[in-house]
């Protein structure tokens, strides 16, 4: 059986608990007809989305640390560039979803970013505009070939572990990171589509970017603790 060895995620979590987010954010939308919580409390910048998307990023960050060091001793220098690389990406898109602590701490924003950052805050991001898409973009294509049609394929081949696993063996996911994957794409595709085309629809009359960039955190967070959990097996 494809995987047999392999450590998975609870399929509460990987499956069942992936809606969850989305459907909470558009039902509080619908619900709330006065906006008497949902502009404060879900879609702001101290709010759930942003704060929940930087929170799920540093366990991300550490999972992909402590992954990449045993690596290194365990297949090599490959494994473990990835890993840590994956630590990096975690790490710097937390800080900049809560302006490296400003959003938490509140303090004045130097003077450089004042001058040159849209919203005034402590993050790069939004100095310049086309360098947030361009990231998201990658990660999103990224999480599209590497999450959701990788690991589809993987399903139907058996992975050797007794003549040593490969690097991509190594670092496809399973399917246990499909449904995030899914909404990943799944939410991009709407909020590209509600851009391209002018919808006005009310349902969908909610902040979408900040939505995928929740998203993909969390394909990242179900990513490194499934090679977290992957590496840890193979320590037993």
């Amino acid at each position: 059986m494809p995987d047999s060895g392999l450590r998975e995620l609870p399929r509460l979590i990987w499956l069942w608990a992936i809606p969850l987010p989305i459907v909470v954010q558009l039902a509080t939308h619908y619900f709330d007809t006065g906006d008497r919580y949902y502009s404060r409390w879900i879609e702001s910048e101290s709010g759930i989305i942003e704060n929940a998307t930087a929170i799920l990023l540093l366990p991300a960050a550490y999972f992909a640390l402590v992954v990449g060091v045993r690596y290194f001793h365990r297949y090599g220098i490959e494994c473990c560039l990835w890993f840590l690389g994956l630590a990096a990406v975690c790490f710097g898109f937390a800080g900049e979803e809560i302006s490296w602590g400003q959003h938490w701490l509140g303090w004045e924003s130097p003077e450089y970013f004042i001058e040159h950052n849209r919203q005034g805050e402590t993050n790069f991001h939004n100095v310049n505009i086309h360098f947030g898409r361009v990231v998201k973009t990658i990660l999103t294509i990224a999480i599209i070939v590497g999450g959701l049609i990788m690991p589809l394929q993987r399903r139907n081949r058996s992975v050797s572990y007794s003549r040593g696993p490969t690097f991509w063996d190594i670092i496809i996911p399973t399917i246990v990171c499909v449904p995030a994957a899914v909404f990943v794409f799944g939410v991009r595709l709407v909020e590209r589509f509600k851009t391209w085309f002018d919808l006005e629809m009310a349902m969908l009359a909610v902040n979408l970017k900040e939505s995928q960039e929740l998203y993909i955190a969390i394909f990242l967070v179900l990513y490194a603790w499934w090679a977290y959990r992957q590496s840890s097996a193979s320590d037993a």
